[in-house]
């Protein structure tokens, strides 16, 4: 398999955080150049929001791998294309697309730890809250939790956007959009979450990272428009 062919099997992986954090960094250095498997992230960037929501007893309704058997490695791949399908094909059916995307997500949780099995020995577990300070002055707040995952890390936020913010000229106070980065301990930061809040409004956006808690040196909240840090923290 040539380097080209080999990235655009790494797409999904790298969504649902299952990237060692040398291969993250080095996809993400792909990413800036082929706009291909640029376009594929971003489609799947919905998947590690819908894994965080499916119970873990409806999970397994979904797939019980056989203790034993081989897990092809094609199989992650295989699942993500077949949620590419369902959500083309219930467009006119918002309902539907979402429970089709999260019953093949609940499918992907399972088989990531036997698709990466080196990353899988990690016990899972929540670490401390830890609030973000202000860079720049702004309406935001926010806190933090790393909870360490078999694959990585799992960051769960809770971001409130002031009742008192600003208002236009007209009185209508527009929503604006976020994004949440980790920055390892190399310096490397990555956007593992997006999401728009308006004045008055608690967003509660989780993100996933192959890094370990340890790896992560900051926690970042920016302005989805200039890319402006906003809120930072180290956990």
């Amino acid at each position: 398999m040539s380097a080209i062919d080999q990235y655009t099997e790494w797409d999904a992986a790298y969504v649902l955080g299952a990237l060692s954090p040398s291969k993250r960094r080095e996809f993400e250095r792909h990413l800036a150049d082929c706009d291909a498997c640029a376009g594929s992230v971003a489609d799947l960037a919905g998947l590690p929001g819908l894994l965080a929501k499916v119970p873990a007893a409806e999970a397994e309704s979904f797939a019980q791998p056989t203790v034993g058997s081989p897990v092809p490695q094609s199989l992650l791949p295989r699942l993500i294309r077949s949620v590419e399908r369902r959500r083309r094909r219930s467009r006119g059916n918002v309902a539907a697309a979402i429970a089709a995307a999260a019953a093949a997500a609940a499918v992907v949780a399972l088989a990531i730890p036997l698709l990466f099995p080196s990353q899988a020995s990690a016990p899972a577990g929540a670490g401390p809250t830890v609030s973000l300070s202000q860079v720049v002055p702004s309406s935001l707040s926010a806190n933090v939790r790393l909870v360490r995952e078999a694959w990585g890390t799992r960051i769960e936020m809770t971001c409130r956007y002031a009742d008192s913010a600003a208002t236009g000229p007209s009185g209508y106070r527009a929503p604006r959009g976020y994004a949440m980065f980790v920055t390892d301990t190399h310096g490397n930061s990555s956007q593992i979450a997006t999401w728009t809040a308006a004045p008055g409004s608690t967003v509660e956006p989780s993100g996933t990272t192959g890094l370990a808690p340890g790896e992560i040196a900051a926690v970042d909240v920016r302005s989805a428009m200039d890319g402006r840090v906003l809120l930072s923290g180290s956990p």
